[in-house]
């Protein structure tokens, strides 16, 4: 696929994405942001905004150097399993924002390092730069996944949560 097609996808494609998060938060991120406790070393919400935009475009990355390679079986399964963890990622967004429910958000959260490893061993085996750039993502994932735990447990006794 020529470089400006493939572009043209990955922007189009991230947007579509970032579009559907922000469709699942909904309106009341802030508010109920506000209302939750939370664990030592929480980022706030403005650094999450940045994790966000690093993610879109780490994800990006990946993307767009797929859509480079040759297509192949390997390629499609990569291509696929990228689609279908941007998408899990935005539907979570509706599972802490308007269900508000941590517990199956912490669920969520502890089954992505499970295609994080696949879609690691997947690119190692397409495209090595693509692969080592998805290496601060894993580390972030330790965070996040700790995070997401300390959250909840922290939240537990409020009803809604």
């Amino acid at each position: 696929m020529s470089a400006g097609y493939a572009l043209l996808i990955t922007i189009v494609g991230c947007g579509l994405a970032a579009a559907l998060e922000g469709l699942c938060a909904g309106r009341n991120v802030k508010p109920f942001f506000a209302s939750l406790k939370f664990p030592p070393y929480s980022a706030p919400l403005w650094v999450w905004s940045i994790i966000g935009g690093l993610y879109y475009l780490l994800f990006g990355f990946i993307i767009y150097r797929l859509l480079r390679l040759e297509n192949s079986a390997l390629r499609t399964t990569a291509f696929a399993l990228v689609v279908f963890m941007m998408v899990v990622n935005a539907l979570t967004n509706y599972i802490i924002f308007r269900v508000r429910n941590l517990h199956l958000s912490l669920i969520v959260g502890c089954l992505f390092p499970f295609l994080d490893v696949t879609l690691l061993l997947l690119l190692v085996q397409l495209d090595t730069l693509a692969a080592w750039s998805l290496v601060p993502y894993l580390i972030y994932r330790v965070y996040a996944v700790w995070w997401g735990y300390a959250l909840w447990k922290s939240n537990r006794s409020v009803a809604a949560l």
